[in-house]
């Protein structure tokens, strides 16, 4: 996410999911800005506006909208967790749901269901990508859902941690992220 000077989000994306990304170079990069917006603010109170994408299909996307509600960049926040989901269990959210089942289910307000194996796993990075995805990306309401810089800081921080509890040093931690 592009920021502005105050840190909030000034571009989404919009349609945020894993065969999205192109790996070019050593790189990954996104690409299919189709659905993506240009996040304006508004010149009285200084907040982002909202707004709206129609056709919502599929089974990542965030309750605000499959209820068709005024949406944010944090829509992309919740599409995260969803690929946090995809990378930790190698299945899609909702595995076994059909599409229609789900997004009434995830308008509902509910996340998707997560076997216990990852529930329970002591792994350190299992742990961390559980946490994140159900207390910061699978946040039903999207004004306490954290910002995409807020998750990306947690998860650097966190990834740290983890990586000297390894035994890995500073200059070893420059050049391998989780």
């Amino acid at each position: 996410h592009n920021l502005d000077h105050d840190g909030i989000s000034s571009i989404t994306q919009g349609d945020l999911k894993l065969d999205q990304y192109l790996y070019v170079d050593g790189y990954f990069k996104l690409g299919d800005f189709n659905r993506g917006r240009f996040l304006r603010k508004n010149k009285i109170t200084g907040e982002a506006c909202t707004y709206s994408i129609g056709n919502n299909d599929a089974k990542y996307r965030s309750p605000e909208e499959y209820r068709y509600d005024p949406e944010t960049a944090k829509i992309d926040v919740w599409a995260l967790g969803s690929m946090l989901h995809v990378i930790l269990t190698d299945k899609g959210v909702w595995a076994g749901v059909s599409e229609k089942k789900a997004q009434k289910r995830i308008a509902n307000n509910e996340s998707p269901p997560l076997d216990d194996k990852w529930e329970e796993s002591t792994d350190p990075v299992d742990k961390l990508l559980v946490m994140v995805m159900y207390e910061w990306c699978f946040v039903a309401d999207p004004e306490k859902r954290p910002s995409a810089p807020e998750v990306a800081n947690f998860l650097e921080q966190e990834s740290e941690k983890i990586l000297k509890e390894m035994g890995m040093s500073e200059e070893e931690m420059k050049d391998d992220r989780i």
